[in-house]
């Protein structure tokens, strides 16, 4: 009988710890995940600085990412871990590419395969339509950024979330409010812009973007509304700085902070400054 009663309590203890443990795993409802905001990735020395970096450099921070059980995720896995409670994985953490530049298809989709990493390319609407018209001109041409076959390309691949940087915003204001612009003037014009590349990437892509990406990272007030009206779910701007994403909590998705990485800045120092209290 006290052999019977011992077990007993044993099964209890178990129970109890597996469930506290079950639990646990069940209420990691916070998350902190950095960001980092790529730009152009080329091997023309006059671009690389600031916003340009190699492919060599890409390949060693990927190369980092994945020796040091970092996962990469995109926008897609934090709305669901908001909305659904869809754990995220250890260590996450975003690459964002500004722009939709050559360089995302020539060189950061190949290296994405290889390391089996994710990013996200935040792409212009009035260039992939450009270059595109040209490409159907002059098919042997290469421009200096996507048309939409290559971006058709990236999105299908399975490595690559497409999102929206404006259709054509991307000058000295960004999506900012004019001088003197009235509030209701603003919205619709913000609401023309990134509809119109909402519908192209409907078309071209059968996808509708998730996150709005502002150019220069201007951002003005009334313009989360627009957001909110097109279904976008989030955004992202260029204030640096760690993000903490909770379940049940949809504005923790808005205006993201990304930290840069210039040429000569590897990764690991980034996150680093990102992550050090």
């Amino acid at each position: 009988m006290r052999k019977f009663f011992l077990c007993l309590i044993t099964t209890i203890i178990l129970c109890n710890t597996a469930l506290a443990n079950e639990v646990l795993v069940a209420n990691e409802t916070e998350a902190t995940v950095p960001v980092i905001m790529y730009h152009l990735v080329t091997t023309k020395q006059k671009y690389i600085g600031k916003y340009g970096i190699t492919p060599a450099e890409l390949k060693s921070d990927l190369e980092y990412l994945k020796n040091n059980n970092f996962n990469t995720i995109v926008f897609k896995d934090l709305i669901n871990f908001v909305e659904k409670g869809i754990s995220l994985p250890k260590n996450p953490i975003i690459l964002t590419f500004d722009d939709g530049n050559f360089g995302d298809y020539e060189f950061l989709l190949p290296l994405l395969k290889e390391y089996n990493q994710k990013a996200i390319v935040a792409v212009i609407g009035s260039a992939a339509d450009k270059y595109t018209k040209m490409e159907e001109e002059n098919s042997k041409g290469r421009y200096p950024n996507l048309n939409w076959p290559q971006i058709k390309e990236l999105h299908e691949s399975g490595f690559v979330e497409i999102q929206n940087h404006s259709y054509d915003l991307h000058g000295k204001l960004g999506s900012g409010k004019k001088q003197g612009e009235s509030p209701e003037n603003y919205h619709l014009r913000l609401k023309n812009d990134l509809l119109k590349l909402q519908q192209a990437c409907e078309i071209h892509l059968n996808y509708k973007p998730t996150a709005y990406v502002y150019p220069l990272g201007v951002i003005s007030d009334g313009s989360r509304e627009v957001l909110i009206e097109l279904g976008i779910r989030g955004s992202f701007s260029c204030q640096e700085g760690q993000n903490l994403i909770k379940v049940g909590d949809n504005s923790s998705l808005f205006k993201l902070q990304r930290t840069n990485r210039p040429s000569g800045r590897g990764i690991e120092e980034i996150i680093k400054s990102i992550v050090a209290p």
